[in-house]
């Protein structure tokens, strides 16, 4: 059952399947963010890490970009994704991208997958939601404590350290209407070198 409709529908995840409407806008605002940073444009290539059903691909393709590519573990998930005709990636194979955003992922890998996906998939320009704990512990939501798919427990510091390793020196906090820094979630713009440098005038 794990990660298959049961997961999405009654896991942790009641209303997931109902969640359309906010990916469409977790994509509008990240549009809209990232261009004002110089950072994408309709011709970037965009990766969703952990798309599920393709939410928030299909947001970014109703804003008219053409290269946005998801990929999942969930055979389920992936299945609903390519019935509505969106471009999920089967392997991971060496590959670059303007963007790569990670939604809710990071807490359900290792961090030895963590790095050997993230050496394969590769940007300059990295968006991460991940829920966090302040002692090590447990997840500061319950929420995040209630789903047992969630094995990477870090501190918010534990995950910029993270991070850095895979090359993100310049790490800001997102606050957006819809998607948002707070203590029990971290939301985040990466930043490698390279990216920096060809927009230090933006930002």
């Amino acid at each position: 059952m794990k990660y298959g409709k049961d997961y999405f529908k009654n896991l942790n995840y009641t209303d997931y399947l109902e969640r359309r409407d906010k990916y469409l806008n977790h994509a509008k605002e990240l549009h809209e963010f990232l261009g004002r940073l110089g950072l994408i444009s309709e011709k970037s290539s965009i990766m969703d890490y952990g798309c599920a059903v393709g939410f928030l691909m299909e947001g970014f393709k109703e804003l008219g970009y053409q290269n946005v590519y998801g990929y999942d573990i969930s055979k389920w998930a992936v299945a609903q994704a390519k019935a509505k005709g969106l471009k999920i990636l089967n392997h991971i194979d060496h590959q670059s991208f303007g963007v790569i955003i990670c939604l809710d992922v990071f807490e359900h890998m290792t961090d030895r997958e963590i790095h050997k996906v993230f050496n394969q998939y590769e940007s300059n320009v990295m968006i991460v939601r991940i829920p966090c704990s302040s002692d090590g512990k447990r997840f500061m939501l319950n929420i995040s404590n209630n789903d047992p798919t969630h094995s990477n427990l870090k501190t918010k510091n534990g995950w910029l350290k993270l991070l850095k390793k895979l090359g993100y020196t310049t790490i800001l906090p997102l606050n957006l209407l819809t998607i948002y820094d707070t203590p029990g979630v971290m939301c985040a713009l990466g930043l490698k070198p390279k990216a920096y440098l060809n927009h230090k005038s933006s930002l």
